[in-house]
């Protein structure tokens, strides 16, 4: 479909005379990816008339063409109408892009019906544009207009012959005047082990989403679930809950106006609620009934069945079922099925199916434990032993342990560890393989080795997590 007209691009180009930061197009401009690259182009990084003061009919518009919660899916059209009363758009959605509309009739044709608050009016089409946008913002911060010039020169010679291409976060703010980030990710300090650095963490993680920027978390520093809080006279509902919290956020906050936010949550391998942690992403009942079935730790089989829901089949539905088994030309996969739902009297799904879902999530493997795994020895799963603690050693945990978040590093100090259970580490690494085969969760982070190997220790620091940019890295 040939949308990007001479006469639509005159058009185009006095709309942009009303936004001061976007570039006009020009007739050298021939950049306009193809595919999925110059959805993402449009989508992600382009500036767009989100206010719709310039929208019309003929417009081309990116916009959302399946309305899942979870995974909407987006495509590019022409807007063949707008009703302002009822604030809806009729657009014609370019062929390519159809395959993602479920209703027949919309699949068929192409016309569909949307809320304009799901259609954006790009006024970047080329790729031209965002570079020079790009050069501009990265070259004002020169003193001089001799060396504003000479710098945009350079960077969008750069730019526009793709020797260099910026991050996704600078491409889409640089010199927008928006105040979005223009990193992509970023790795969080250990959080605060209290309600009110729980609750700072929370807001530093909220305000960079809400810019734009990914962000990695690692949760070890937070006490384990039963453990005693001594100031209200309870007990905790461990990391790994606080943990979803903070990846809830993932759903709520609008990644800078152009997509989806981006978690990595990481727990250390000695951490007490680590078998929670690993398989609260698991989401085949299958293999948890596996899990259940083949594991000799007795916390790893608790968790699995924690995580397993069943129900079971009505009178009604049994006899269904029964009736369907007389049928002689149900297929073998099918008539296994029904017998084995039958056998089992009921079905199995999963509780809590949205848990984490917010995030990736990963486990940071220390050189002691991969021994333990090698050596075929049990290891211990431990965090500082808060119950034993004085006012004195409380104080200094609540104001320093978050700058540790190493039980290793906290028992060299001198303060008392308790070892909450051991574990055979050869368990909790086959549970890893498990969970990461069949639900692509766990990935596996050697945090020793990063500590190793980073020259952040000239700096006199080291790693405490990677980002979601590093979230593949995890699984190598």
């Amino acid at each position: 479909m040939e949308m990007v007209t001479s006469e639509y691009i005159k058009s185009l180009n006095k709309d942009i005379k009303k936004f001061p930061n976007v570039f006009p197009i020009t007739p050298d401009m021939k950049i306009t990816h193809k595919g999925v690259s110059r959805l993402i182009m449009l989508e992600r990084y382009a500036t767009k008339d989100l206010e719709k003061k310039t929208l019309r009919e003929n417009d081309m518009v990116v916009l959302t063409i399946k309305e899942d919660p979870k995974f909407p899916a987006r495509g590019v059209g022409i807007i063949k109408e707008i009703d302002w009363g009822l604030h809806e758009g009729t657009v014609l959605v370019e062929e390519e892009f159809r395959g993602q509309l479920d209703d027949p009739e919309e699949a068929k044709t192409g016309i569909v019906t949307r809320n304009l608050d799901l259609i954006d009016k790009p006024l970047e089409l080329f790729y031209e544009q965002i570079a020079k946008r790009n050069a501009k913002g990265l070259s004002d911060v020169e003193t001089t207009k001799e060396k504003r010039q000479e710098w945009f020169e350079k960077f969008y010679h750069e730019l526009v012959n793709m020797n260099f291409v910026p991050a996704g976060r600078v491409l889409y703010g640089a010199g927008t005047g928006n105040e979005v980030t223009y990193f992509n990710c970023y790795v969080m300090p250990f959080p605060n082990d209290s309600r009110e650095g729980l609750a700072e963490h929370r807001r530093e993680v909220m305000e960079i989403m809400s810019r734009g920027g990914g962000v990695g978390t690692n949760g070890s520093t937070l006490r384990p679930k039963n453990a005693i809080a001594k100031g209200v006279n309870g007990k905790s509902s461990g990391s790994v809950s606080w943990l979803d919290d903070i990846a809830k956020l993932t759903h709520l906050v609008e990644q800078g106006g152009s997509r989806r936010g981006a978690q990595m949550q990481m727990m250390a391998d000695w951490h007490p609620d680590i078998i929670e942690f690993i398989i609260s992403k698991m989401q085949n009942p299958r293999i948890l009934q596996h899990i259940i079935a083949t594991t000799k730790d007795k916390q790893i089989k608790i968790a699995a069945k924690n995580k397993l829901k069943f129900v079971p089949l009505t009178s009604k539905e049994k006899q269904t079922y029964e009736s369907a088994l007389k049928d002689t030309q149900l297929s073998k996969s099918v008539r296994k099925e029904i017998e084995k739902t039958l056998n089992d009297g009921g079905t199995y799904t999963v509780n809590n199916p949205d848990f984490l879902s917010g995030a990736n999530i990963s486990v940071t493997l220390t050189d002691e434990f991969m021994e333990a795994v090698e050596k075929n020895k049990k290891f211990a799963l431990r965090f500082p032993d808060l119950d034993s603690y004085s006012k004195e050693e409380m104080r200094f945990y609540n104001e320093n342990w978050h700058k540790y978040g190493d039980v290793r590093e906290w028992e060299s100090l001198g303060y008392k560890i308790k070892t909450y259970r051991t574990i055979k580490a050869r368990e909790l690494w086959n549970l890893i393989n498990i969970c990461a085969t069949y639900s692509a969760e766990p990935g596996i982070f050697f945090i020793d080795n990063a500590n190793n190997a980073t020259n952040a220790k000239a700096y006199g620091q080291k790693v405490v997590a990677t980002n979601p940019c590093g979230r593949h890295a995890c699984l190598m």
